[in-house]
């Protein structure tokens, strides 16, 4: 079945610091995203597990990414402050959307 904002909500869980306008903005951004880029039932009910999972996570990774607008992450440690660059394609979800990618130009 087709994530709606309580499933993403319970995949996110208690701890969440999001309101339900956030995460229905990610949600709707996120349905969009993936339906460029993946064959998506049209039928909400229709849904494959893996697809699911994949749009749950994406709109975890977008929320966890809206606190690093300038796409870095540090750490600091004796040695020195390091930076990773984050955002972009997260691997589990393409793994989980591998088998429902769009052939071709889009995406």
């Amino acid at each position: 079945m087709k994530p709606n904002l309580e499933k993403v909500k319970a995949y996110l869980g208690a701890t969440t610091v999001n309101d339900d306008v956030e995460i229905a903005s990610a949600l709707a951004s996120e349905t969009a995203a993936q339906a460029r880029r993946c064959r998506v039932p049209a039928d909400d009910a229709g849904w494959p597990a893996d697809l699911a999972e994949a749009l749950c996570r994406r709109v975890a990774v977008n929320l966890a990414n809206r606190a690093l607008p300038l796409g870095l992450q540090s750490a600091i440690s004796e040695v020195g402050v390091a930076q990773a660059r984050v955002g972009g394609d997260d691997r589990e979800v393409r793994r989980l959307e591998k088998p429902f990618r769009r052939r071709g130009g889009i995406g």
